[in-house]
């Protein structure tokens, strides 16, 4: 007679972090890109400081989670927007400089009276030649792709502290985001990337102070067999 028994463990050990400091700092990055999209004459600044603070807020919450996604992400969409952006001024620059050797003045005569004359030159003003035009639209054109791939790497950055946090906000201002790169050039967009950034302030509001971090699970039991 045999009788055989296995005794199996399923049960998951889990483990809160305190990552309250990453919800402060990632929630005032978020106000301070809001800001730079209303304050125009300082946006530059506004948005570098909460760039910085928000990719500091991940790396702190993806190194407690042991999952790097959301801060690998979000650093890749800043270096993309700002190489690509620089490009993309340079390449204009470029445009006003082909263009400056370019001018048109227009001259005029009048005659006052018998023997004597006026001569008016109107001050030269450049214009666009078709090389400056071409240089023109390649560059703008790099700066909306610039927006474009830095906005699919933010979008993967939200999606991933969705799935980590549950924070349903994420997600939502990640679809406002990509959404709104893509229809950057039309009003629409402006609308939907300033959506998208309330969405992201409310993530980083209802993300709570206490995450769990799931650990590896044991192994099970070995099985033992009985017999007499």
């Amino acid at each position: 007679m045999c009788i055989m028994e296995a005794v199996t463990n399923s049960g998951s050990n889990s483990e809160t972090v305190d990552i309250s400091t990453e919800r402060t700092l990632g929630l005032i990055g978020s106000v301070l890109g809001l800001a730079s999209i209303v304050r125009t004459s300082v946006s530059g600044l506004l948005a570098l400081i909460g760039a910085v603070l928000i990719l500091v807020a991940l790396y702190g919450i993806g190194n407690k989670l042991e999952d790097e996604r959301p801060f690998n992400y979000y650093l890749k969409a800043i270096i993309v927007i700002f190489v690509l952006i620089m490009v993309g001024v340079i390449v204009i620059a470029a445009a006003l400089v082909v263009s400056s050797g370019s001018t048109s003045s227009m001259e005029n005569e009048f005659i006052m009276s018998p023997g004597s004359d006026i001569t008016i030159i109107e001050e030269e003003s450049p214009h666009l030649t078709g090389e400056g035009i071409v240089l023109l639209v390649i560059g703008a054109g790099i700066i909306i792709a610039g927006l474009i791939a830095g906005g699919y790497f933010q979008k993967k950055a939200w999606e991933a502290m969705y799935e980590l946090t549950g924070v349903e906000a994420f997600q939502n201002a990640a679809k406002f985001l990509w959404w709104g790169v893509l229809t950057i050039i039309i009003l629409i967009g402006a609308i939907l990337l300033l959506i998208s950034a309330i969405f992201q302030i409310i993530a980083f509001a209802n993300l709570p102070k206490r995450l769990s971090k799931r650990s590896t699970p044991p192994a099970p039991t070995p099985v033992e067999e009985l017999s007499w």
